[in-house]
């Protein structure tokens, strides 16, 4: 006897259903997707009582770029509450292990809806573009922030996905020259607020410079952003440092290599080049970063949130040259115009391009400028406290749209 099309369909569904439970307990899901483990079915009337959510969809291999916002979230936390929506139970383990926020599972987009429309929340953060950060925009009674994880002069700090949202939190004057030099049909000027970096480690100097922090970032997901100097310059860049008497630490990007093998053979290289310098070597895979920027006296890394964030000790900088050539800084990037250069066939000649950059003596004014062209002129405490009060702002806007919005439904 056959079995129409529809029929089928039904008969399949609850073995479809229990194959994808089943795929998600074992683990066996292909990396960068969430494990959709949710707790939709306890929190059918649930009302969430905080004023600001923080979307993060995404599993724990991304979370890198959640932690780096935990400090600027939980001052945030004390007006009016944070939550943390996630799509991954592994995610949210973590997340409530390491903070304080309350954390919910949601797997289904209906659910979410719910959530918002019965919930106080006024405004939905995101850190990253994630393609399920979706799921939250569908809202609209919320106001959007775009936070990124990073602020950098890479082709993806300039998506055009930005138009998903209400606003973006940047740095400083540089990405909104950024902005407004790569995205087509953008008004930067009105969706753009400046807060500084909240995450940036007190600024830690000393007269002699003996470390140097070799951060190599990533390998992209494509031509455009494949940054990393790992395979071209890894090798290289270590043996010229530690010959010329420096000391290396050691920090490859969280993601280096989980997208290409090749990638992580490179890595695991310099690892054990670092490693096997002893004491005057050192990997540091560590959350946050702050240890290694305060215990480095010098930073040479690639095109990356690292060189921007690095500003902020005022110490010497140089950045690689990528080796693709698609791989060029977004927008007018007055920072990689301004400070030494490394590519490939100089990088055995790392050592000596460093001493030359410590004993140039326009190289810190240079610095100095570009902390305040890229960071906007605020320290940790000064990006924090405008975090918090750009968010109650934005909070505050979308009250107002939202009255007006409501009395135009109004009956006469």
């Amino acid at each position: 006897m056959s079995v129409d099309r529809r029929t089928r369909s039904a008969l399949l569904a609850p073995l479809r259903s229990l194959a994808g439970a089943t795929i998600r307990r074992l683990g066996l899901l292909p990396g960068g997707v969430p494990d959709g483990r949710g707790d939709d079915d306890k929190l059918g009337d649930y009302v969430i009582r905080s004023e600001s959510l923080v979307f993060f969809p995404d599993p724990p291999e991304n979370l890198y770029q959640l932690r780096q916002w935990y400090g600027a979230l939980a001052e945030l936390d004390k007006y009016g509450g944070v939550t943390v929506i996630t799509q991954d139970s592994r995610t949210a383990r973590a997340v409530r292990e390491e903070t304080d926020f309350e954390v919910l599972i949601v797997a289904r987009n209906r659910t979410f809806a719910g959530l918002v429309d019965r919930g106080n929340a006024k405004i939905a953060i995101y850190v990253g573009h994630a393609n399920n950060n979706m799921v939250g925009l569908r809202s609209t009674g919320v106001a959007h922030i775009f936070l990124a994880h990073g602020d950098s002069d890479k082709s993806v700090s300039v998506s055009n996905q930005v138009k998903g949202f209400d606003f973006t939190f940047v740095a400083g004057p540089a990405a909104i020259e950024r902005y407004a030099a790569e995205v087509l049909f953008f008004d930067a000027a009105r969706h753009l607020r400046v807060i500084g970096r909240p995450q940036l480690p007190e600024r830690v100097s000393r007269d002699e410079a003996r470390v140097v922090l070799y951060a190599p970032t990533w390998e992209g997901s494509q031509e455009t952003n494949a940054y990393s100097s790992v395979i071209s310059h890894g090798e290289a860049i270590v043996r010229s440092l530690l010959a010329s008497g420096f000391s290396v630490l050691y920090r490859p990007h969280p993601r280096l290599g989980v997208s290409d093998r090749r990638y992580r053979e490179a890595d695991q290289a310099v690892r054990a080049l670092v490693t096997a310098a002893g004491e005057h070597g050192e990997v540091d895979t560590s959350a946050d970063q702050t240890d290694a920027m305060q215990r480095a006296d010098v930073l040479v890394t690639d095109i990356s949130a690292m060189s921007s964030d690095w500003l902020s000790q005022r110490k010497p900088l140089l950045v690689t040259v990528p080796v693709t050539p698609q791989a060029v800084p977004a927008g007018p990037s007055r920072l990689h115009m301004t400070v030494p250069r490394i590519d490939a066939t100089q990088a055995v000649g790392t050592g000596e391009l460093v001493r030359q950059t410590i004993a140039d003596p326009t190289h810190l004014n240079d610095i100095e400028e570009l902390a305040h062209h890229y960071l906007g002129g605020l320290n940790a405490a000064e990006a924090t406290e405008a975090f918090v009060r750009t968010c109650r702002e934005v909070a505050q806007e979308r009250d107002r749209e939202r009255a007006v919005k409501q009395s135009g439904h109004a009956s006469p």
